[in-house]
Order: C-alpha cells, then structure tokens, then sequence
C-alpha cells in the first residue's frame, strides 16, 4: 500500500509518508533538472505521468514490492531499495532523528548525511525511470532483450548521480582504484541478472557498469551509443570484451592525466 500523495503535478506524482516530506521538493528539482538530458538521450520529448512511491520502512517496502506488484514472488535482493515495478518508482529511504528530533537520511559513516549520499537518494527516481524507457523503448517491453549492465550503466551515467567523479579527477581516480582492486574477474555479461550474480564478494556489476558505459560516453558519440542500446546483438557483442577495454582505456586516461599535471 502506498502512502499519502505529497506531490502532484502533471508530470509527477509523488507518495510519501510524512517523515520524508523534507525529500520531495530536492527529488521534484533534481528531476526537473535531468530529465530533458534523459531524453535527448533517448529521442524523445516527454514521457507519461511518472509516480514515485517512497518508504521509510524497509519491510513496508519490501512487502509492497514484493506482494503487491510481484504477485507473492520475492525475486528482489537483499541489497535493493529502489524498483521500476508497473512503471513507477518505488524506493526505500533509511531514516534517522536528529539530535532536534527532526527525520534526517541515515549515513552509517557519517553524523549527518554526505552531500554524495543524498545526491544518490534523490537521484533514484530518474535512474528507475531510465530504466523504464530502456525496457520499454530498447527491449521493447520483453525482459529478456534487456542487457542489464548496460541498462544500469545508462541509468548511473544519465541520471547525474555520480556527475561528481566527472567533476573532479582525484575523486574518480580514487574511484576507479578501488573497483579495479575489488574485482577478483568479471563474468559472462550476457544473460545476466541482478542478485548475486550481479553484486558479491568478487565484483560488483554496478559500478564496473557504471564505468563501462561511462567509458563509451568517452569514446563515442550519444548517437553511436544510443544506437547499441536499440541493438540487444549489438549489445551483447560490445559486452564480450567491454569490461577488459574499459580498463585498458582508464588505465592510460588516469595515467597520461596525471602525467601531464
């Protein structure tokens, strides 16, 4: 069951329990603000009313992902706490009081909540609805045309939530670093699902996705890479050797970078 509607407009429709009211005008501009770039990308001019459903209960949103648009079928991993479910965004935000009593986001490194962090939170909404388009528009609405890593690798680079590695060199390079370092080996792409397969102990296909895609903003042009996303071969065929190019490239783009500096 959703909550109360917080927001309506006809572009948007967003609900919310109280506790996060103090979210929805920073997710209404952020969208506002990306969402003419999500759609150049994917030639189009607007995109129907989208509703956004938040929680500030993990179990409130696990069940209604779960029971009520899944049907009793619990395929989502222990990690999610965003889905494109029926078209619409449904998205769990962990809360915390401040020491006025006031709900905040919750940072477990943090006393109060990083700029990045947030970013993340209010930038969800686009990146599920990229996701939507993407089903629907690239794979046609058939779950099985979807090259999820370079679904998710979309998402990451058109929704502006990391549009901080681009702005600043040391932070990316810090970045990399450390998903070069924890990838063990990187799996067969095609056909692969979220769930462990997707994020474990010896890679995580968000963020190697997340550098892939960005890699191909780097060396294509948008109208190159939008053509691979209409192409599900096209895809599959970059995807067997993406991830070893990606490094090769970053490894010179942050070596020569430096070098020149």
């Amino acid at each position: 069951m959703v909550e109360k509607i917080q927001y309506e407009d006809d572009k948007l429709k967003i609900c919310a329990p109280d506790s996060l009211k103090f979210i929805v005008d920073d997710i209404v501009n952020y969208f506002n603000k990306h969402c003419k770039k999500v759609f150049n990308f994917y030639h189009l001019n607007s995109y129907s009313r989208y509703q956004i459903n938040l929680f500030d209960d993990i179990e409130k949103f696990r069940n209604f992902v779960i029971n009520d648009l899944r049907g009793g079928k619990n395929t989502l991993p222990d990690y999610a706490v965003g889905t494109y479910d029926k078209g619409m965004c449904n998205q769990f935000v962990e809360l915390r009081k401040d020491k006025n009593g006031v709900y905040a986001l919750k940072d477990n490194k943090n006393e109060y909540i990083s700029d990045k962090v947030y970013r993340r939170r209010i930038s969800t909404p686009i990146h599920e609805l990229i996701h939507i388009i993407y089903l629907n528009n690239c794979a046609h609405g058939n779950s099985k045309l979807r090259a999820v890593w370079f679904d998710e690798g979309l998402a990451q680079n058109l929704s502006g939530e990391y549009d901080y590695l681009e702005q600043d060199f040391n932070e990316f390079v810090k970045f990399y670093n450390k998903v070069k370092k924890e990838t063990k080996y990187i799996p067969e792409l095609k056909g692969i699902k979220h769930g462990n397969d997707f994020r474990n102990d010896n890679y995580n296909l968000y963020k190697l996705s997340y550098l892939a895609v960005r890699y191909l903003f780097q060396t294509m042009t948008q109208d190159e890479i939008y053509n691979i996303a209409m192409d599900y071969n096209k895809t599959n065929e970059i995807g067997k050797s993406i991830m070893t190019d990606m490094f090769k490239y970053f490894d010179n783009y942050i070596n020569n970078d430096v070098g020149n500096n």
